[in-house]
C-alpha cells in the first residue's frame, strides 16, 4: 500500500485533498455520523463473523454472523456517538462543580453535572461544525498550496493561512447557518 502511494502521480494527493477539505469544511458535521456508521458497519462485517464463529461452528451462525454483527455494531456506535457527548459533559460539569464550588453538596454537583451534560449534548452540532471546518480548512489549504506549487506558482505561508482562514470561516458559518437544528 505504501509503495503504491509513493509511486502514484504527485498531483493525485492535492487533487484529492482540496475537494475533500472543502466537503469536510462545508458539510463535515453531517458526514461524521455517516462516516462513523460506515466504519462500524465495515468493521462489524469483517470481524463479526470471525468473532461469532469462534463461539459457534453452526453453519447458520457462520452465514449470518457478519451481517448481524455489522448491523448491531453500527446501531451501537451511532447510539454511543450521541450518549458520549452527554457523559463527557456530565464528567466535565461534575469536576467543574467540585472545583468552582468546593463547599457545595453532592446534589448540587450532580445538578451542575446534569446541566453541563445537557449543554454539551445540545451544542455537539456547534462543536462538530467548528472542528470539521478547521480540519477541512487544513486539508483544502494544503491541497491548494500543493496544486499551486505543482503549477509553478509560489504560494508561501501567507497563502496557506489565507486559504485556511477563509475556508474555516466560511465553512463554519455555512454549517452553523444551514444546520437545520
Amino acid at each position: 500500500m505504501l509503495g503504491e502511494l509513493v509511486l502514484c502521480h504527485p498531483l493525485y494527493a492535492p487533487l484529492a485533498m482540496l475537494p475533500a477539505g472543502l466537503v469536510l469544511a462545508f458539510h463535515g458535521r453531517k458526514i461524521v455520523p455517516f462516516a462513523l456508521g460506515l466504519c462500524a458497519l465495515v468493521l462489524g462485517f469483517l470481524y463479526g463473523g470471525l468473532l461469532l464463529s469462534a463461539i459457534s461452528s453452526d453453519p447458520v451462525v457462520i452465514r449470518w454472523a457478519p451481517l448481524l454483527t455489522a448491523v448491531l455494531f453500527t446501531l451501537l456506535v451511532l447510539f454511543l456517538y450521541r450518549v458520549a457527548f452527554f457523559f463527557a459533559g456530565l464528567l466535565i460539569g461534575f469536576f467543574l462543580a467540585g472545583f468552582l464550588l468546593p463547599d457545595a453538596s453532592t446534589i448540587v454537583a450532580g445538578l451542575v453535572a446534569l446541566a453541563t451534560g445537557a449543554i454539551v449534548y445540545v451544542s455537539r452540532n456547534f462543536v462538530f461544525s467548528v472542528l470539521t471546518a478547521v480540519l477541512g480548512g487544513a486539508l483544502a489549504a494544503t491541497g491548494a498550496v500543493n496544486l499551486s506549487a505543482w503549477a509553478g506558482v509560489y504560494a508561501g505561508p501567507a497563502a496557506y493561512w489565507s486559504v485556511f482562514g477563509a475556508v474555516v470561516l466560511f465553512g463554519a458559518v455555512y454549517q452553523l447557518k444551514h444546520g437545520g437544528k
